[in-house]
């Protein structure tokens, strides 16, 4: 079965467990199918997913400048901050992602399919209602690029299976330039990736990749694979494959593949033996992690194999892990959260640089004891060399990325909101400040870290 399948196969079941429970949050099939979908395979470390139980981890933090928290703040760790701007989104709680570009914070969700917010004054500028409130908020918008914003949108608002089309707009007259069908729903972070010359988006079909012009969505090539799933991600403008065989019949290897910007043209950068995942880029290099030792899953226990594959020179280093460094990658640091710490790994060979108590117990959803809330990714801000996490309270860290320490708590004030299991707050980076969004509240916040 491929991880496409899969995909409609969780969905399916997960639906037909929760249609008539009222204790079932809502959306919860397409949330955790787009959580079993993001890149990272263990971006929450130590989540694990099953039809039958599903478990996710996460972290709460508390502290910030109006906020005691159980845990007072460390000596050199600093409270201050400036909140620039708090905004309510309007169409509920069902937001997805949002992004940045020309002074402009651009959100989805499941009813509007693009909204802008001024990035200076939190002002909504504009916004794009959808036509059916069926579909789903996605977890990731492609981006913005020469007055260009691409997002998401139902195919078939409306219907039993609206499908999703990729959706480009011009940023200043909001005219709908092109929409290009998907194969799925899926609506994260490589479903459509800009890179240069174009935008590498799935295609209609499974296992097949086009590369779209920006400003007219003609097709400019495509590529297509067998036996094999594949994740995209850009290296250098580049668009690459890596590709892990999608059953024990498929050749039993996996393959970093650079697609020409100009042709599609392919070329093997690396041949890896057995099943890999992606974990993400460090610089030049592409991070893949094997399924444990003894193990048939990625989500299995055991020791993993760490396998580096430089894209420059096509040269492969592997590296024996008790576990699977996930999280973002940032400047050789691997950065990942569990239920109660935030963990720093090295990109290079897997080894724990650090760890550090998050100090709170996360808030469990009382209508599913199995579910949690979530923290979001970290996001790095490499000038002061800090690693910040948001919680769905409104709570923020900031860590050294170096060390570990904390040097800066932060909270801003939304309004208290139910538990709502499977929901991930985003944290984006914008200048010196951080755009966060929790369900349908927006706000840009200036962190001030201790030096």
């Amino acid at each position: 079965m491929s991880a496409d399948q899969l995909d409609r196969a969780i969905r399916d079941a997960l639906h037909g467990m929760t249609p008539d429970n009222p204790a079932a949050p809502a959306g919860i099939a397409d949330r955790i199918v787009r959580r079993r979908r993001r890149r990272n395979i263990t971006r929450v470390t130590g989540a694990a997913l099953g039809i039958a139980g599903i478990t996710v981890s996460a972290v709460l933090i508390t502290g910030g400048d109006t906020h005691q928290g159980t845990q007072q703040p460390a000596s050199g760790t600093s409270t201050t901050s400036k909140l620039l701007w708090r905004t309510t989104l309007p169409g509920g709680t069902e937001w997805g992602g949002c992004g940045t570009g020309s002074g402009t914070v651009y959100c989805q969700g499941k009813r509007y399919d693009a909204i802008a917010v001024n990035a200076t004054t939190g002002k909504i500028t504009w916004k794009e209602r959808a036509e059916s409130n069926d579909g789903s908020a996605g977890y990731a918008l492609p981006g913005v690029r020469d007055g260009v914003l691409f997002s998401y949108a139902d195919h078939a608002p409306g219907t039993q299976n609206p499908g999703t089309d990729v959706v480009a707009r011009d940023v200043t007259s909001h005219k709908v330039l092109w929409r290009h069908k998907l194969a799925d729903d899926s609506r994260d972070e490589d479903s459509a990736l800009l890179f240069d010359g174009g935008v590498l988006a799935n295609t209609p079909t499974f296992k097949k990749v086009a590369a779209l012009d920006d400003r007219t969505g003609r097709t400019l090539w495509t590529y297509a694979w067998k036996q094999a799933d594949c994740d995209k991600t850009v290296i250098d403008g580049s668009p690459y494959l890596t590709c892990s065989p999608d059953s024990e019949k498929a050749p039993q290897t996996s393959t970093v593949v650079r697609l020409d910007p100009a042709t599609g043209e392919a070329r093997t950068v690396a041949t890896v033996k057995g099943m890999t995942g992606y974990l993400g880029t460090d610089g030049r290099t592409v991070l893949l992690a094997g399924v444990p030792k003894g193990g048939h899953l990625f989500s299995d226990p055991g020791e993993v194999t760490l396998t580096r594959v430089d894209t420059s020179s096509g040269s492969v280093t592997q590296h024996r892990v008790d576990r699977a460094p996930g999280g973002v990658i940032s400047d050789g640091i691997v950065l990942g959260s569990s239920y109660d710490q935030a963990i720093a790994w090295s990109a290079d060979d897997g080894r724990r640089l650090w760890s550090h108590d998050l100090g709170l117990t996360l808030r469990k959803d009382p209508r599913s004891g199995e579910l949690r809330e979530l923290a979001s990714d970290a996001v790095v801000d490499l000038k002061a060399r800090v690693a910040y996490y948001l919680d769905p309270s409104g709570n923020l860290i900031g860590f050294d990325l170096d060390s570990g320490a904390v040097r800066w708590r932060g909270r801003v004030q939304l309004p208290e909101a139910p538990v709502r299991g499977g929901v991930v707050p985003k944290l984006v980076k914008y200048g010196d400040s951080l755009i966060g969004q929790v369900d349908g509240q927006l706000f840009r916040i200036e962190p001030r870290p201790t030096s």
